[in-house]
């Protein structure tokens, strides 16, 4: 998964100037690869890294622009390295529950025979549920126990409203 990073100088934010370079993470050392880089107006041997914040970010999830999460996003990157997407991280997940997300099943008669025990539970749940198209990819079970289907456009949506959950279970998981 791909994040990058628009890292600016504070001092010269506070004067009215916009500086700073985009970076990708994750990188080797924070400090040598990107706060070395940055003209912040200290000595960075003496540790005046506290000059910088994040203006602008890609990624797949929200970023705050407090620079002290610079250190631990390139951790969450080097995590990541593997996963393309956050659908990906989102399956590796051991508690997909906490992340806010409906728990989504293949729309298939697998999901039938292990979620039901008579076929009256069946009609009850498909009666009483939202099957928008029986020839949706994604079912789940609603609040009240009854089916609702999902197509891939709401299933990619869903979980990029709830990126950031995912990403904060992600790192409670990983790191």
């Amino acid at each position: 998964m791909k994040i990058k990073v628009f890292v600016s100088n504070l001092a010269k934010y506070n004067d009215g100037e916009l500086t700073g370079q985009w970076f990708d993470l994750p990188v080797d050392d924070v400090n040598v690869d990107i706060l070395d880089k940055l003209d912040l107006g200290g000595d960075s041997e003496l540790g005046y890294h506290d000059e910088w914040f994040i203006s602008d970010y890609e990624a797949p999830f929200s970023i705050s622009e407090d620079g002290s999460t610079l250190y631990g996003l390139n951790e969450l990157a080097e995590a990541l390295e593997n996963f393309d997407t956050i659908e990906d991280v989102y399956n590796a997940l051991d508690d997909r529950e906490a992340t806010g997300c409906e728990d989504v099943y293949d729309f298939d008669d697998d999901f039938f025979d292990t979620m039901f025990e008579s076929k009256q539970e069946v009609a009850r749940a498909v009666f009483f549920g939202d099957i928008h198209n029986w020839l949706d990819p994604y079912i789940f079970l609603n609040g009240c126990g009854n089916c609702e289907s999902m197509t891939e456009y709401d299933y990619q949506e869903m979980l990029n409203n709830h990126a950031s959950e995912i990403i904060e279970e992600f790192k409670m998981e990983n790191i």
